[in-house]
């Protein structure tokens, strides 16, 4: 279907010849040659620049894309497609997306409906979210409730999230001692994880932190728990791989049984290094 579909080259490059411009690609060629004009600055830069002439609808499918590209199914074929159809968006970086329809469409939009298209195993339910998420809050609307990727701004929030809960789950280990870790969260663990948030009503109630595949913390606020924020983070996770492990002390029952409920199984037992108090390594897989 999209092999029939063409596209117009459009300058990226000094040196390509006004006669090339002129020759339609196809899907494929288009991503191929787009790829290299990608880059995350000037990817958010223009959408800020020129959100209301992408509009709405094309924002949300230029970020579903973008998103996209964390999911555990995108492959380097899948990114080599996402970035070659935002590429082609960015070119020129200092202009709006092309405005002469092709084929009924514009060309920036009809590359990124083909991207969509081709990437569709990479696109799920929290990745739509992500992207409606980043197009409210782009057009000041404000966040939608639900899981999203952390930023800077979150940290004091993520950290009060994670010291009350810790404290909580673990009445067997001295409070002082959780205290005594903030600042290693702060600037060591936090920074080497990717850590995603999950925001209601504008406030950060919950947290994961994810290192390659293994699923550093997950904390929920004391006055949240029980309300499927939990579910809703773990699923995130899933999403980004193939495979989980964790650790979770041996008396932290609550923990334990939420972890099976969601497909997990212990592997293995050890000691704590830090606090001596024995844990389980805890595994899932996607089926």
């Amino acid at each position: 279907m999209f092999n029939k579909l063409t596209f117009k080259r459009k300058s990226h490059d000094p040196l390509i010849d006004d006669d090339l411009l002129e020759q339609p690609m196809s899907v494929a060629e288009a991503a191929e040659e787009y790829a290299c004009a990608y880059d995350d600055v000037s990817f958010w830069t223009k959408c800020k620049r020129y959100a209301g002439s992408i509009g709405r609808s094309g924002l949300e499918k230029a970020f579903t894309l973008y998103y996209a590209t964390e999911h555990k199914n995108c492959t380097f074929a899948h990114k080599t497609a996402i970035y070659g159809a935002l590429g082609y968006l960015l070119t020129p970086i200092d202009a709006i997306p092309d405005l002469t329809p092709l084929l009924g469409y514009t060309d920036d939009i009809g590359m990124i409906g083909a991207a969509l298209v081709a990437v569709g195993s990479c696109i799920d339910d929290g990745v739509k979210h992500q992207a409606k998420d980043r197009v409210g809050r782009l057009l000041g609307e404000g966040a939608l409730d639900g899981v999203r990727a952390f930023e800077d701004c979150d940290m004091d929030a993520v950290l009060s999230v994670w010291l009350t809960a810790s404290i909580k789950a673990h009445d067997f280990v001295a409070p002082d001692f959780w205290a005594s870790q903030v600042e290693a969260m702060r600037d060591v663990y936090l920074p080497s994880a990717k850590v995603y948030v999950y925001e209601k009503q504008g406030k950060v109630v919950g947290f994961y932190a994810l290192t390659n595949s293994t699923l550093a913390a997950l904390f929920v606020a004391t006055d949240e728990q029980a309300k499927g924020v939990g579910k809703c983070l773990l699923a995130h996770a899933k999403a980004q791989q193939k495979a989980l492990t964790l650790t979770v002390y041996a008396a932290n029952e609550p923990s334990i049984g939420f972890y099976m409920s969601q497909g997990f199984k212990v592997a293995s037992e050890q000691l704590n290094e830090h606090t001596g108090h024995r844990e389980y390594v805890m595994a899932w897989a996607s089926a």
